[in-house]
């Protein structure tokens, strides 16, 4: 029975299978057979129809015949033979070929693709033909206005093209014959031929245009504004040479004469209609102008800028070294009393010596210029130099100067600082005997020694004859470390003598009922005569937080609110 079973579904299966699969192909058959209507009614024959009312001659004539054909091929012989294919893969179908049938309908498919492809480009190339002429008489019109244009600006305005005249004629003549051209292209049917010449008049007019307005302003500026301005140049050379100027080296002549045969230049690219050429090597031009105008205003402002700063770096360079005469002078007396390191004592000669250097430079600017030697930019830039120099000089002596006077400075706060680190080491003093402890430790009194001594070595320090500031700090730091541990000991020894004396004082209480306690606050207590009061507490604590735990903290607080 399973068999049976199993047999049957496998039936039932190929069965559905198979219903399926053809369903499939034949859907595939009626979409194609669709298409290929669709193509049939493509409206070829409408636009070719369109052509007749052109001139059929030429280039027309043969493209109609030629697209004419193509479409007689698709309809009469293409498209048919698709249609006996469709009915071969209808057949293959009912007889269950299918994979034969799969692939005749690829190959009808890519058939029909290669039809579709045909009849579009049979129709664009017939819309360009057609468009074509529409545009070439739409365009040409337009063109021939712009050409009359172009002609009449020429003949009011032939004054304004000089030496480019001749060129322009020719092209204005040649520009006519294209018109000849496309006329008799349109006449014989080549219409997409004269497409192409309408595009040249267009380009040509363009360009004619642009040269009519850019031509006379470029002869303007090559013959009459840049010679104008090369005659001004060479006039104001030779004004500046008979004021007394040194010009050896700016050879204005030579460059004048280069820059007029660039003008040459130009003018030679203008006549034969190289305008951009003729353009750049303008710009070029007149940039090479604007550097000679530069470089005489340059010589211009160097004789003024001489004339009004030379006094003043005169009288500054002087000033300057009596200022450091008086430095010197201030040098030697603070030697007397201060100790100056052999890094002040050359920075102090370095400083000296680039005043001399800056003097002698000075001057020696000073005997070229009146020996006519040198242009003004060149004695400019010397000065600009040498007032660059002095700024830095001048930097450098006041913070000479500023270090001198530092050295005073730091003498007076060095003194304050001792006489504060005194009061502070007396206040640990008073404390000690306000707190009526009953000895000192012998290490507490070695480290006041030593305070004492690092104060007694600083005071000596700055009564030394010179004075060595760099050994006063020296000794002042050792001082402040000395003194602030005394201090910083003294308060902390204080408090450890006054909780040592209450924790005992609060042990007693249990002295009687507890051995331990007893014995161990004894052995406090020991501790406290023989000074040594850290101990005397640490020993008094252990005790009594056996027998009443948290006590030292309480104690601590009481006494804290009763300060």
């Amino acid at each position: 029975m399973e068999f049976v079973a199993i047999s049957a579904l496998l039936v039932i299966g190929g069965l559905t299978y198979t219903y399926v699969h053809r369903k499939r192909l034949y859907k595939q058959i009626d979409e194609l057979e669709q298409w290929k209507i669709s193509l049939m009614n493509r409206p070829v024959p409408e636009e070719l129809s369109k052509i007749k009312s052109l001139n059929m001659m030429g280039e027309t004539e043969q493209l109609f015949e030629k697209w004419r054909n193509e479409w007689d091929d698709i309809v009469a012989v293409q498209l048919p033979n698709i249609e006996e294919k469709l009915f071969d893969i209808e057949e293959a179908v009912v007889k269950y070929r299918f994979m034969k049938a799969k692939d005749a309908l690829q190959q009808t498919e890519q058939q029909l693709k290669d039809i579709e492809g045909s009849i579009q480009r049979i129709l664009l190339e017939l819309q360009e033909l057609v468009g074509s002429e529409e545009k070439n008489r739409e365009e040409i019109e337009q063109l021939k206005e712009k050409y009359r244009q172009v002609k009449k600006a020429m003949l009011t305005q032939r004054h304004a093209f000089g030496c480019t005249e001749v060129a322009l004629e020719e092209r204005l003549n040649a520009l006519q014959n294209q018109f000849q051209t496309f006329e008799q292209l349109t006449t014989e049917g080549n219409y997409l031929a004269a497409r192409e010449v309408v595009v040249v008049i267009q380009n040509e007019l363009h360009e004619l245009n642009r040269f009519i307005e850019q031509i006379p302003l470029l002869l303007s500026d090559a013959q009459i504004e840049i010679p104008a301005q090369l005659d001004n140049i060479v006039e104001g050379y030779r004004e500046l040479l008979e004021k007394g100027y040194v010009l050896d080296h700016l050879p204005v002549d030579k460059e004048v004469e280069e820059v007029r045969g660039k003008v040459s230049q130009v003018v030679a690219l203008l006549e034969e209609l190289k305008v951009d050429e003729a353009e750049a090597l303008l710009r070029e031009t007149q940039e090479d102008v604007d550097t000679l105008y530069d470089l005489l205003e340059k010589e211009v402002y160097a004789e003024r800028f001489v004339h009004d700063e030379t006094e003043k770096i005169e009288q500054t360079l002087y000033d300057l070294e009596e200022e450091t005469k008086e430095t010197r002078d201030e040098t030697l007396f603070v030697q007397q009393s201060y100790h100056l390191s052999q890094s002040d004592l050359d920075k102090y000669r370095q400083i000296e010596k680039q005043v001399q250097q800056l003097m002698k430079r000075f001057m020696l600017i000073q005997t070229k210029m009146a020996e006519e030697r040198l242009a003004y930019s060149l004695i400019r830039e010397e000065l600009e130099e040498i007032l660059a120099q002095i700024a830095t000089v001048k930097e450098k002596h006041a913070q000479f100067r500023e270090h001198l006077y530092a050295l005073r400075k730091d003498e007076l706060a060095a003194r304050e600082k001792l006489s504060e680190m005194k009061k502070q080491l007396s206040e640990a003093i008073r404390l000690v005997k306000k707190s009526k402890l009953p000895g000192l430790p012998e290490s507490y009194m070695l480290q006041v020694s030593e305070a004492r001594e690092s104060l007694t070595r600083v005071s000596l320090t700055l009564d030394g004859k010179p004075l060595n500031m760099e050994a006063v700090h020296q000794a002042l730091d050792e001082a402040i470390v000395f003194v602030q541990n005394v201090y910083d000991q003294t308060k902390e020894m204080i408090e450890q003598a006054q909780l040592a004396e209450r924790v005992i004082q609060y042990g007693n209480r249990y002295r009687r009922r507890f051995q331990v306690v007893k014995e161990g606050l004894d052995e406090a207590e020991q501790l406290f005569r023989r000074y040594e009061y850290e101990l005397a507490l640490q020993k008094a604590i252990a005790v009594v937080e056996q027998v009443e735990e948290g006590a030292f903290e309480r104690i601590r607080e009481w006494l804290k609110e009763n300060e």
